[in-house]
């Protein structure tokens, strides 16, 4: 922020306007006790080279009615907070000036100064996990109110709206200058061709910043998906189903149960030798998605598999929720006509179930059918889990997969159709009719038989499946308040943990 006696004017900086830049040009304008808060060191020299004054008084200050005070001003500074270390005089008889951007492309802006594209992050994304940042610019200069500036220079229209303060020469020493600039690429990042891509952030924006885009007139850069109204032959049903479970939770089943009674094609696993990487995630997907989020390895996997399906289509696939199903999902033009089903069993038999196979022995199955405890990407922390061995670990895994539910209802609910289901409940006539009715189909439900269940059932595993029962009885577990904390630290399943943006 500057305070520039001579020409009586302060400037309060929001960000990701060309603020930089503005100071710099600014600051030409100052005399030895204008206040001029720091800015990076390569910007410091651009100033420095052009002969402008630096950073000074920002500590200690020297008014012009001779009074002397030790406030501490900075480079963003909130104007309330600029106001109190301000005299009352020179506050109110200064010009007070700051700048404001088109949220729509100020999310970009930060987006690519972030370089959230260099980590895979999809925009969509970043704008739903970090829309707080929508908020920033009027934290430091709010719209309306006492504590709001004089005069908003509009970044769509500055050498016009720099051009009415009358300050003669300022808005050529400003436009030579582009500081913080190259981030963004050429091409491809407008917010028609972003926004086009990532329907559910425009509405993020409209929602977050609808007082800014009123008062400035701001338009939506795409119109908002509206979606065709039904036909009196049509009903709620889902022209795609997909599955969102752990395995072992009767997705086999499932598949079989919605083609029978649904009368579509329904399958449970694609698993032919020219399936994989195409219709069925590979290893690389799975372990890639849990370590880096949705790169472009995955992202690509997902848009050729929804471009090969054709409705109606159903797939119980119990794998593709581990590898950004829900993620991709929310993105595609299919999310619309889609169902998730998250299929549910009982704990502590599911857990059992994986003992009884070995699952967590072979690190070549944990890596293609279920989640490594030594993925980054985690909601659960698995390190008192691991320590069990192979029911610890088949444990951990049950757990992780319900905080990733509630998980997924949190983030993507508002766009994606989740419909719960126990396999106790829906291979019971009632229960089965209820599915059904959520899937918008109401005839007599056709029970199938069970399909890969254990049929032999012994002492052992009854004794296994009690002692996990009385393990997760004395567990202290709350997958809601777990994925509610995850989200909170800003962390995302679709990208690597980053450390909090800031500037």
């Amino acid at each position: 922020m500057i305070i520039c006696h001579p020409l009586k004017l302060i400037f309060i900086k929001t960000k990701k306007v060309g603020g930089t830049s503005f100071e710099i040009a600014l600051s030409s304008f100052c005399d030895d006790t204008s206040v001029i808060t720091p800015i990076s060191p390569e910007d410091e020299e651009i100033r420095a080279s052009l002969g402008y004054p630096g950073a000074q008084n920002y500590q200690q200050q020297s008014w012009p009615d001779g009074s002397q005070s030790n406030e501490t001003f900075f480079n963003h500074i909130p104007l309330a907070q600029a106001k109190d270390q301000i005299p009352p005089e020179i506050w109110n008889s200064y010009t007070k000036v700051t700048i404001w951007r088109d949220p729509y492309d100020y999310m970009i802006s930060r987006y690519y100064f972030a370089k959230m594209d260099r980590v895979g992050l999809p925009f969509g994304d970043f704008v739903q996990i970090y829309r707080n940042l929508l908020s920033e610019n009027r934290r430091i200069a709010p719209l309306e109110g006492p504590d709001s500036p004089d005069v908003f220079l509009r970044y769509e229209h500055l050498e016009e709206d720099i051009a009415k303060l009358g300050v003669e020469g300022l808005w050529e020493r400003f436009s030579s200058l582009k500081s913080k600039g190259n981030f963004r690429p050429k091409t491809g990042t407008d917010p028609e061709t972003l926004y086009k891509l990532h329907l559910n952030a425009a509405d993020i924006v409209e929602e977050q910043c609808a007082a800014e885009i009123r008062k400035f007139g701001y338009q939506r850069p795409v119109s908002p998906l509206v979606p065709a109204p039904a036909s009196d032959a049509q009903t709620s049903a889902a022209d795609f189903i997909f599955t969102l479970s752990a395995g072992r939770t009767g997705t086999a089943w499932l598949a079989q149960f919605l083609g029978d009674n649904l009368q579509i094609n329904s399958i449970h696993e694609p698993l032919g030798l020219d399936h994989f990487g195409k219709a069925m995630p590979e290893i690389r997907h799975m372990r890639t998605f849990n370590t880096w989020g949705m790169d472009g390895v995955v992202w690509d996997f997902w848009q050729k598999k929804f471009a090969s399906l054709q409705a109606p289509y159903a797939e119980s696939n119990h794998t593709l929720g581990k590898c950004g199903l829900i993620e991709a999902l929310a993105e595609n033009s299919i999310c619309k006509r889609s169902t998730v089903i998250i299929l549910r069993r009982d704990l502590a038999k599911q857990c059992a179930s994986y003992v009884g196979r070995n699952d967590f022995q072979k690190i070549s199955i944990v890596w293609q059918w279920y989640l490594d405890a030594s993925y980054s990407n985690r909601i659960v922390n698995p390190e008192e889990f691991v320590k069990l061995g192979q029911i610890g670990w088949s444990i951990w895994y049950a757990l992780e997969m319900e905080a990733r539910y509630a998980y997924y209802k949190m983030r993507y609910g508002d766009r994606v159709n989740f419909v719960e289901a126990k396999l106790e409940e829906i291979t019971k006539p009632e229960g089965a009719a209820k599915l059904l009715a959520s899937l918008g189909h109401h005839g007599q439900p056709i029970l199938p038989e069970k399909k890969n269940h254990t049929k032999i059932k012994t002492e052992e595993t009854e004794a296994l499946v009690s002692e996990i029962q009385t393990f997760l009885n004395r567990l202290d577990f709350d997958p809601v308040r777990l994925a509610q904390s995850y989200l909170r630290n800003m962390r995302s399943l679709s990208a690597p943990s980053h450390p909090k943006i800031a500037a």
